[in-house]
C-alpha cells in the first residue's frame, strides 16, 4: 500500500526540483486534466540497446534511471555523487551518482547526462534536460510526441500503455441513488479488456454518505459494474463521467529499506519510501534482501529508525513536528508550575495535534440547511462599483475560496454584491452583503445559550480551556439546494459557496445547534459553547484532564480546527463573553469597564457636572445616591448663566469631593449596578461623540430601568478630529459593535443616538463615503436606530469628553493595494515548498510570449492559427494515411474492383479518386470524414462556424464521399456553438394555444403595472396601474406615483374591490409588486385565487398589455405639449375604451358590466324625467346580461380561431419529451458577442403542452420554467 509523506522544509532539498504536469505537455496547473492527461507518458526506447519504457515528465529538471535497471545493460563511465534532492511532494530522492547514456527511438539516437537513484518507480524518467536538447514536441490530445531526425524532419512517436498505471473509474450514465439503498452501476474506464483488477473507490464521496467497496473487476470493453450504496435519507444524483473510483493492477514493485553506513556513529537504518496514492510521480524500488525494519518506528520527515513507539514519539515532538503546533503547545502551557500537570496536559494536546492544523478543513458532518426562503422568487442584487485595486482583491480572494473547495462555480439565478471591509491588522476581509437574502429567510428560531445559565455553570469550576474555532463558519458543509442562494459575482464568474457563509442571518443559529449536537452529553456538564466559543471546566485537575481529553478526541473525530492564538489550556482564570472568572468569581472583565473604570479625576467644573449627570442616569439603582453625590453637586449649574460662567476654568478637587467621586465610579463598576447579560431582556447601545473622543454603554432594559453592561471610552487621533460630526458619532457605534461583538450578533438590539442623521444608517446607502463603507461592515447585525435628546444621553456624553483608551487608526483609512491575508488566509502554513516548473511548454510558451521571440520565428509560425484553448491541434492525415484507409474501406474496395464500369470514379497516384473532371479523393467512413467536418466548420482559420452551404461548398472542392450533404448538413445541425450563437430568422416556434374565455363577468381579471412614463405628470404620478375583466374585456385604471405593492394593495381594497365587488381569479406577471408577503396575504383574507403568468412570457397577460398599447397612443393625442396632463386624459380615455365596443366581443364592456348603454357627455336627454319601477327588471337585467356574456364568448372564442389560423402559418410546432437535451434563449442581451442561447439543459417536467421545468445539466440546482419559444432543440450525432 502506498502512503503520501508529510510536507518537509524547503532547506532539506538540493537545486533540483521535480515538479509538473503528467500528461508530458502543459503543467497541470494551466491546462485542466483530462481523462489522457491524468497519467505519466510512456514511450518505448533503447538504452544503450536495452529495450524499456520510459516516462516523459515536462515537469521534471533533470532525467533519472533506476540502479537496479542500470545494472542490467552495459554502461562505463560512472561517476559516483550522493547528492539529496525532493520532488514535488516533498518527497526525498538518493542520486548516488550521474552517467551518459545513448537514448534511442526508432532511428534517431541521442546521448544525455542521466542521474542515478535508488529509488525510483520506473526504470528511467527523461526530464526537460532531454526535451529541451532534442526539440522535443509533445500532443497530449493526439496521443504522440514528435522529435527532429538529422535532416529536420519530424518523426511520430506515439505513446504506449504501461506496465503498472492507475486508471479513472467513471460512471458511464447519470444515475441517481434512491435513499437507503444499493444499486449496481456501470463503469467505464480506458482499459478494453482485463482481469482481477483492484478497485478502491474515491474517498469524497463518503462525505456524501455514498459507500462503495473495495473490489477485484474483470473490465470487458472498457466497462464493468461497481456496486454503490446510498445510506442517506434523501436521493443522491451523480452526473455522467463522474469519477467513483480507481483501477489499478498488481505490481511487483513496493517500498523497500536501504542501509546507509555512518563512519562516526553507530549504523543506522533508515527506510526510504514515498508514494502519493493519487499522484502518479511516485518513488518506489522492488523488493531486495535487506533486513527491514518495523515501519511504526520510523519518521515521516527525515526516515530515522527508532527502537520503540515511545522514542519515536519523543523526537518527533521535540524535532519533526510542525515548529507552529509545537510552539503552540509549548506555550499554551507554560503557565502550568507543576511539572507533572503540565507533561499530562501535553500529552493530551500532541494526541490531538490535528486540532491545531492551519490548513482548512470541512466537519464530517451531513451538509446543513441554514436559508430557508419558501416560494420566493430568486433575489438579484447588482454589484457595488470598485477600484481596479478592488477588483484585484476580490479576484485573489475568490481565488483562494476557490482552491480551498469553499466556493464553486454557479449558474444560479440569486446575487448578492461583494464588500471589502478593512480589519484592525489593515488587511482586507472578504465579506458578502446579504441584507436582502436575510430579509425573506425564515429565521431558525434555535436558542443561543442564556449567558447568565452559563455562568451559573461555570460558578463551581476551578480549572478552564478555552476554544474559538478557525473561521468556524466556513468549517461546516452547506447544504446543495441553499448553495444557489450564496452566489455571488466577480467582474469574471458567478460563485456560490459551499459552506456556510458569513452574514447570513441564521448562521449563530445552525452553527450553535451543529456544536450543541457534537458535544452531545457533555454539553452543559463540563463543556459548553456560545456560538464559535467552546469552554471546558473542572473543579479538579485530574477532572480537566479527562474532560479536555474526551472534547479534543470529540472536535478531532468531527474534523474541527481550532484557532491556536486564541485557545487558552487548563487555567484557573480566564475572560469568558466579557467577564472575568476566577475560582467561581464571576464579574465584569476590565476590558468593559475600563472606559469608566479609568476615567481622570474632574478638572473643569463642566467635567465634575457632567459626571454627575452621567451616574444620575442609574440613581435609582445607587442607595443613597443624593448624599454621596452632593459634595459634587455645587459644580451642576442651576440656571443659564451659571452654566457660561467658569465653566471651563481649571479646579481641584477636596479629598471628599475625590472620594465621591470614586465611590459612585466603585457603585457603577460592580454589581450594585453592573449586571451580568440576561438574554431575556433586550439590549440596546447608547453612543456619543465629542472632539476628543468617543463613549459608548452597553444597556439591557429592565422592568425597573436600565441596567449598563459595559462601558466604552476611546480617544480621536489627530485625523479623526478633523472628521465631520456624523463620521465621529458613526464611528462610535462601529467601536462598540466591534468591542461587543458577542453579546449582540445574532439577536435584535436598539442603539440610541443623538445625531438625528444617522437613523437612516440601515435604511438606504449613505452619501458619506466613510459612513457607506461602515453601513457595509455591520450588515450582518440586526438593530433599529432611535433618536434622543442630547440632555438623556448623559453617560456616552461623559464617557466621550474625557477618553480613556489610547486613540487607534480606523483601518478604512489606511489603503492597500493587496490582500496580504484575510478571514480566509490560514496562517502561514509551515514548511510549505515552493515549487518552481523548470521549463515551459510550447502551448505556454504561446500563449504567454507577448513580444515575438526571433529565434523562434519558426515555431511561432507553425502555430499561428491555434488560436483558441478549446481547439484541439490538428495534423492533417497524409496521402499514405488516405491510400491505406481506403485499402480497408469495403466501399472502396467494391469501387476499385470495378473500376472500368464506374465513370465517376478514377485511380491517380495510387489514390481512388471521384469526378474525372476535377478528380477529388473519396473518404472513407470513419475518422478522416469526422476530422474534414471538423476543420472545414469548427476551427478558427478554415471552417469559423459558417452554415451548411458554404461549408458544403469548401468540402466538396476537396473531398468526396455519398453521404457528405447529409453528414454536414447534420455536423451543423448539431454544432452547440452553432445553436447558441446564430440569430434565428424564423418565426417563433410554438402554435398558439387560446386561454378558454371565462364563464362570467368578474370571473377572471388580469392586473398589472404600466411604467415608468416619462416625463411624470404635474402631480408627480410616473405608473398607472390597470385591471382588466377578460370576459368583458371592461378596464379600470389609476394613476399612480409608484410600482410598490402598498400601492397596489390600495388599488385593489380602494379602487376594485370596493366599487365592483371581489373577483374570484386575479392574473398577474411575477414582479415583485404582486409576489410580496403582503399581496399574498390580501388575497387570501378576501378569497380570491392569485394566478401568475409564466416568467418571461408576457402572452400569458396579453389582455392588459393589449390595452396599454392602445392607452398610450390615445393619452399622448389628448396631452398638452409637454405632456405633464396625461393623468388627467386618462379617465377619459379608460371611460371612452370601456363605452366603445369591443373588436373581439362585438359587445360594449360597460354594457357587459352594467347591464345598461352609457351615456355620453353630450348624448341629448329629455326635459321630463319619469321614474317608474318594473317588478321583472332584476329577470329581465339577468336575461339580458347572460345573453351579452354568451354572445360575447361565442365572438371571443371565433376570433380566437381566426388568429390562430393566421398565427400558425410558416411556425414550426415543436414538440418535446421529457429527459430531451435543449439550449434556452438568453434574455437581456447587453453586447453584439454575447451568447444568444445558454445550456444545456434538460427537460425534467411537462407543465402544459407549451410549459416545461427544465434543469441544467451540469448544475442541478438550476431549475427554470419556460415555454417553446425561448427553447432550441440540441441534435445528436449520427456519427
Amino acid at each position: 500500500m502506498w502512503w503520501k509523506p508529510p510536507f518537509s522544509s524547503m532547506s532539506n532539498a538540493s537545486k533540483f526540483s521535480i515538479t509538473g504536469s503528467r500528461d508530458g505537455g502543459v503543467p497541470s496547473t494551466i491546462l485542466k486534466p483530462s481523462s489522457i492527461s491524468s497519467h505519466p507518458v510512456y514511450i518505448q526506447i533503447h538504452i544503450n540497446n536495452q529495450p524499456t519504457k520510459a516516462i516523459i515528465d515536462t515537469g521534471s529538471a533533470i532525467s533519472i534511471i533506476h540502479i537496479e535497471f542500470l545494472k542490467t545493460i552495459k554502461h562505463e563511465n560512472f561517476e559516483r555523487q550522493t547528492q539529496s534532492c525532493r520532488t514535488a511532494n516533498s518527497t526525498p530522492l538518493n542520486i548516488i551518482g550521474q552517467i551518459m547514456l545513448e537514448i534511442k527511438i526508432k532511428s534517431i539516437t541521442t546521448y544525455t547526462n542521466v542521474y542515478v537513484a535508488t529509488n525510483l518507480i520506473t526504470s528511467i524518467l527523461l526530464g526537460n534536460d532531454w526535451i529541451n536538447t532534442n526539440h522535443i514536441h509533445l500532443f497530449g490530445d493526439q496521443q504522440q510526441l514528435t522529435i527532429p531526425d538529422q535532416y529536420g524532419q519530424r518523426i511520430t512517436i506515439s505513446y504506449v500503455e504501461p506496465t503498472f498505471i492507475n486508471q479513472p473509474a467513471l460512471l458511464v450514465n447519470q444515475i441517481t441513488l434512491p435513499p437507503y439503498s444499493q444499486t449496481l452501476v456501470d463503469i467505464t474506464c480506458r482499459i478494453y479488456n482485463d482481469k482481477d483488477l483492484i478497485f478502491e473507490p474515491q474517498l469524497n464521496h463518503l462525505s456524501n454518505c455514498i459507500l462503495i467497496p473495495h473490489t477485484l473487476l474483470n473490465i470487458r470493453n472498457h466497462e464493468a459494474k461497481v456496486l454503490m450504496i446510498n445510506a442517506n435519507d434523501r436521493p443522491q444524483t451523480l452526473s455522467k463521467n463522474t469519477r467513483i473510483g480507481t483501477l489499478s493492477r498488481h505490481s511487483t514493485y513496493s517500498i523497500y529499506t536501504t542501509i546507509q553506513h555512518s563512519m562516526t556513529t553507530n549504523t543506522q537504518q533508515r527506510l526510504n519510501q514515498v508514494h502519493n496514492k493519487n499522484n502518479n510521480r511516485i518513488i518506489s524500488n522492488k523488493k531486495d534482501d535487506l533486513i527491514q525494519p518495523n515501519r511504526k518506528n520510523i519518521c515521516d520527515r527525515c526516515n530515522e529508525y527508532f527502537l520503540s513507539g515511545n522514542d519515536l514519539q519523543k523526537h518527533l515532538r521535540t524535532e519533526c513536528y510542525s515548529d507552529q503546533i509545537r510552539k503552540h503547545i509549548v506555550e499554551s502551557t507554560k503557565h502550568i508550575d507543576n511539572e507533572k500537570h503540565r507533561l499530562a496536559v501535553q500529552d493530551i494536546l500532541w494526541r490531538n495535534k490535528i486540532l491545531f492544523d492551519p490548513t482548512p478543513s470541512i466537519i464530517n458532518i451531513p451538509p446543513q440547511t441554514a436559508i430557508k426562503t419558501g416560494d420566493h422568487p430568486p433575489i438579484y442584487s447588482k454589484q457595488y462599483s470598485s477600484s481596479y485595486e478592488d477588483q484585484e482583491i476580490k479576484v485573489q480572494e475568490t481565488q483562494k475560496l476557490l482552491e480551498r473547495g469553499q466556493i464553486e462555480e454557479s449558474t444560479s439565478p440569486w446575487s448578492s454584491p461583494i464588500v471589502l471591509v478593512k480589519k484592525k491588522n489593515k488587511t482586507m476581509r472578504f465579506c458578502i452583503d446579504y441584507r436582502r437574502l436575510n430579509a425573506i429567510t425564515i429565521k431558525n428560531a434555535f436558542p443561543l445559550p442564556r449567558i447568565e445559565e452559563i455562568f451559573d455553570q461555570l460558578s463551581d469550576a476551578v480549572y478552564y480551556t478555552k476554544f474559538d474555532f478557525k473561521s468556524g463558519y466556513f468549517q461546516v458543509p452547506l447544504s446543495k439546494e441553499d448553495r444557489a442562494k450564496t452566489a455571488f459575482s466577480t467582474r469574471d464568474n458567478h460563485y456560490q459557496f459551499t459552506v456556510l457563509p458569513q452574514g447570513i442571518t441564521n448562521g449563530p443559529a445552525t452553527f450553535q445547534r451543529l456544536i450543541n449536537h457534537i458535544l452531545g452529553p457533555a454539553g452543559w456538564k463540563y463543556a459548553l459553547a456560545y456560538i464559535d466559543d467552546v469552554i471546558i471546566y473542572s473543579k479538579t485537575f485530574e477532572e480537566h484532564l479527562a474532560h479536555l481529553n474526551e472534547i479534543c478526541g470529540i472536535l478531532k473525530n468531527a474534523r474541527f480546527r481550532l484557532n491556536s492564538e486564541k485557545c487558552e489550556i487548563a487555567r484557573t482564570q480566564t475572560d469568558y463573553l466579557g467577564h472575568q472568572i476566577s475560582n467561581g468569581e464571576i464579574r465584569p472583565s476590565s476590558y468593559n469597564i475600563s472606559g469608566l473604570l479609568n476615567t481622570k479625576v474632574p478638572q473643569t467644573p463642566d467635567e465634575a457636572c457632567k459626571f454627575v449627570k452621567a451616574a444620575e442616569y442609574y440613581r435609582k439603582f445607587i442607595p443613597n445616591f443624593s448624599q454621596i453625590a452632593e459634595p459634587l453637586r455645587k459644580f451642576v449649574p442651576t440656571t443659564r448663566t451659571q452654566q457660561k460662567k467658569g465653566q471651563k476654568t481649571m479646579i481641584t478637587l477636596t479629598q471628599d469631593e475625590i472620594n465621591a467621586f470614586d465611590q459612585l465610579k466603585h457603585h457603577l463598576t460592580t454589581d450594585l449596578v453592573l449586571r451580568l447579560p440576561n438574554i431575556r431582556f433586550p439590549f440596546k447601545v447608547q453612543t456619543d461623540a465629542s472632539d476628543e473622543g468617543i463613549g459608548a454603554v452597553l444597556l439591557q432594559i429592565y422592568p425597573d430601568g436600565d441596567r449598563p453592561i459595559a462601558y466604552l471610552s476611546k480617544k480621536f487621533t489627530q485625523a479623526q478630529r478633523k472628521w465631520s460630526p456624523m463620521e465621529q458619532e458613526c464611528y462610535a457605534f462601529i467601536c462598540a459593535l466591534d468591542k461587543w461583538h458577542n453579546y449582540l450578533s445574532g439577536i435584535k438590539f436598539t442603539w440610541e443616538t443623538d445625531h438625528k442623521a444617522l437613523t437612516q444608517l440601515n435604511q438606504k446607502a449613505q452619501i458619506n463615503k466613510r459612513c457607506e463603507r461602515w453601513r457595509l461592515k455591520i450588515l450582518e447585525y440586526d438593530f433599529k436606530v432611535k433618536y434622543i435628546p442630547g440632555l438623556t444621553n448623559s453617560m456616552p456624553d461623559y464617557l466621550s469628553r474625557s477618553p480613556v483608551d489610547d486613540a487607534e487608526e480606523d483601518p478604512d483609512e489606511i489603503s492597500i493595494l493587496i490582500s496580504k491575508a484575510t478571514q480566509t488566509d490560514f496562517d502561514n502554513i509551515p514548511n510549505h515548498l515552493h515549487v518552481v516548473t523548470a521549463v515551459e511548454t510550447r502551448a505556454m510558451k504561446l500563449r504567454n510570449a507577448k513580444l515575438p521571440n526571433t529565434n523562434n520565428t519558426e515555431q511561432l509560425k507553425s502555430d499561428s492559427l491555434n488560436t483558441s484553448l478549446k481547439e484541439n491541434r490538428i495534423i492533417p492525415f497524409t496521402n499514405e494515411q488516405l491510400k491505406e484507409a481506403q485499402q480497408q474501406d469495403n466501399y472502396a474496395n467494391k469501387i476499385l474492383n470495378s473500376i472500368k464500369k464506374r465513370k465517376n470514379y478514377l485511380i491517380k497516384n495510387d489514390l481512388l479518386m471521384h469526378n474525372p473532371k476535377h478528380p477529388v479523393p473519396y473518404v472513407p467512413q470513419g475518422d478522416l470524414r469526422r476530422t474534414i467536418l471538423h476543420i472545414y466548420h469548427d476551427t478558427a482559420a478554415n471552417g469559423a462556424h459558417f452554415g451548411r452551404n458554404k461549408t458544403i461548398h469548401k468540402i466538396q472542392q476537396r473531398y468526396f464521399w455519398p453521404s457528405l450533404y447529409k453528414d454536414i448538413t447534420n455536423h451543423i445541425k448539431s454544432c452547440i456553438p452553432c445553436a447558441q450563437f446564430n440569430p434565428r430568422r424564423q418565426k417563433t416556434p410554438g402554435i398558439l394555444k387560446p386561454i378558454k374565455p371565462p364563464e362570467g363577468v368578474w370571473q377572471l381579471v388580469s392586473m398589472d403595472f404600466h411604467g415608468p412614463i416619462t416625463p411624470a405628470s404635474q402631480r408627480g404620478n410616473k405608473y398607472i396601474i390597470c385591471l382588466t375583466d377578460v370576459l368583458s374585456k371592461f378596464v379600470i385604471t389609476k394613476a399612480v406615483r409608484d410600482n410598490t405593492t402598498h400601492t397596489a394593495v390600495r388599488f385593489l381594497k380602494e379602487d376594485v374591490i370596493s366599487k365592483f365587488g371581489t373577483p374570484r381569479c386575479i392574473l398577474t406577471d411575477n414582479g415583485t409588486h404582486f409576489t410580496s408577503a403582503m399581496m399574498d396575504e390580501l388575497c387570501k383574507q378576501i378569497g380570491i385565487t392569485h394566478l401568475y403568468s409564466t416568467p418571461y412570457h408576457p402572452q400569458t397577460n396579453g389582455q392588459v398589455e393589449r390595452y396599454n398599447s392602445t392607452m398610450d397612443a390615445k393619452i399622448g393625442a389628448l396631452s398638452n405639449l409637454r405632456k405633464t396632463d396625461w393623468d388627467d386624459q386618462l379617465p377619459f380615455v379608460t371611460y371612452n375604451y370601456n363605452a366603445s365596443i369591443h373588436s373581439t366581443t362585438r359587445q360594449l364592456p360597460f354594457e357587459m358590466m352594467y347591464g345598461r348603454l352609457p351615456i355620453l357627455p353630450f348624448d341629448h336627454q329629455d326635459d321630463n324625467v319619469t321614474l317608474s319601477y318594473d317588478s321583472t327588471h332584476i329577470n329581465k337585467l339577468h336575461q339580458f346580461l347572460s345573453k351579452l356574456n354568451e354572445q360575447a364568448k361565442i365572438n371571443i372564442i371565433r376570433n380566437q380561431e381566426r388568429y390562430k389560423q393566421r398565427y400558425d402559418i410558416n411556425r414550426a410546432d415543436p414538440s418535446y419529451n421529457i429527459g430531451d437535451l435543449v439550449l434556452v434563449k438568453t434574455l437581456n442581451i447587453r453586447h453584439k458577442f454575447d451568447i444568444r442561447y445558454e445550456g444545456p439543459f434538460r427537460i425534467i417536467k411537462q407543465l402544459t403542452q407549451k410549459t416545461f421545468i427544465i434543469q441544467h445539466v451540469k448544475k442541478s440546482t438550476l431549475h427554470r420554467q419556460v415555454t417553446t419559444d425561448v427553447l432550441l432543440p440540441i441534435f445528436e450525432r449520427i456519427y
